[in-house]
Order: structure tokens, then C-alpha cells, then sequence
């Protein structure tokens, strides 16, 4: 299935909220109280959106083979996470996650038993959640569909940048390893 601009950006935005929701019930039942485990404040963890998107738009030919449709969206989301992963180290200085104590891991960033579960996750999306996202979307008026993707978005990459402001606020001053980064 072919998805236009404005469908992808509602995708995008429908996977964001859920990586949030599920990284915040993981992160919230591990420490037994409230935690945001994602870069910005708002409820959007972005990885997981990139990652849907991405995987909707370069795996659509394998649905019809589910063993190299689960093998693709593995490989590709365990890619998205390990430079994921560099980058907020660098930004930040520290890890956000960290796989080390796991079997089968590199670098820490990513491990087996992950790169597993992203491609029966990225799956599932492909097969079931973007048909349902879709027609979420599709029920919606078509101006107030366009209007809602946009004030969301805009939200989202206000809530971005204002996070990583505050970040390098804090720090007083931009980390070395992001200045090496920037040039």
C-alpha cells in the first residue's frame, strides 16, 4: 500500500506516542514510579516514528514473505537504534540505554534479543497497525485531519528543540563531543 505525505507524518506522530507509552509503562513498572524515558518532554518517544516510517516506506515488498518482512525490519530497526543511541550519547554524554549486561550485545546499544523483538514489532506494524492508524486517520474530516497532523507536529518539534535547548542550557556550554559532531 502506497501512503502520501500527510499519512506518513500521522504515522510518524501515531508510533512516536507509542514508543512514549510503552518506554513510559516499562520505565514507570521498573522503578515503580513515573518515569519519561525519551529526549523530549512531551509525550513522543521519535525513534520508534522514524523507525515505523522508515520501515513502512522501504519494506512494503516483503509482506508477502513474513520471514525476511520480520529479518528486514529487524536489521533496519536495530540500525535506527544504535545511531539513535551514538547520537544522544554524544548530545548528552551519557547513555540512555544500555544492553551491556545482555547476551549478544554491541556496544551496548543494541543486542539480539531486541533486534528480534523491533522486527516482530515492525512487522505487526506493517501488517496490522498502519492499516488501523490509516483508518484512524481517514475517519477524521479531511481539513481538520491536515490541521490536526500539523498543530501535532508543530507541537512535537517545538517540544524537540526546546528539549534539546534545555539540555545544552544545563550544560552551560555545548559538550566537545558535539562540537567534533557539528563540523
Amino acid at each position: 500500500m502506497k501512503y502520501g505525505g500527510m499519512e506518513l507524518v500521522w504515522l510518524l506522530l501515531a508510533y512516536s506516542l507509542f514508543g512514549w507509552v510503552s518506554e513510559t509503562i516499562a520505565g514507570t513498572i521498573k522503578k515503580k514510579k513515573f518515569v519519561n524515558r525519551c529526549f523530549s518532554s512531551g509525550p513522543f518517544c521519535l525513534i520508534y516514528g522514524i523507525a515505523a516510517v522508515m520501515m513502512t516506506t522501504t519494506m512494503q515488498e516483503l509482506i508477502e514473505y513474513p520471514f525476511f518482512l520480520v529479518l528486514g525490519c529487524a536489521i533496519l530497526a536495530t540500525i535506527i537504534e544504535w545511531f539513535a543511541g551514538k547520537l544522544l550519547e554524544r548530545v548528552n554524554q551519557h547513555k540512555w540505554w544500555d544492553y551491556s549486561e545482555k547476551k549478544w550485545n554491541f556496544d551496548g546499544y543494541i543486542c539480539l534479543s531486541y533486534s528480534l523483538l523491533w522486527g516482530i514489532l515492525g512487522t505487526f506494524c506493517l501488517c496490522y497497525g498502519n492499516e488501523y492508524f490509516t483508518i484512524l486517520y481517514k475517519l477524521l474530516p479531511g481539513l481538520l485531519a491536515k490541521i490536526l497532523v500539523w498543530v501535532i507536529f508543530g507541537v512535537e518539534a517545538l517540544d524537540a528543540v526546546v528539549s534539546y535547548a534545555a539540555l545544552f542550557h544545563n550544560q552551560k556550554k555545548m559538550p566537545e563531543k558535539v562540537q567534533d559532531f557539528d563540523r
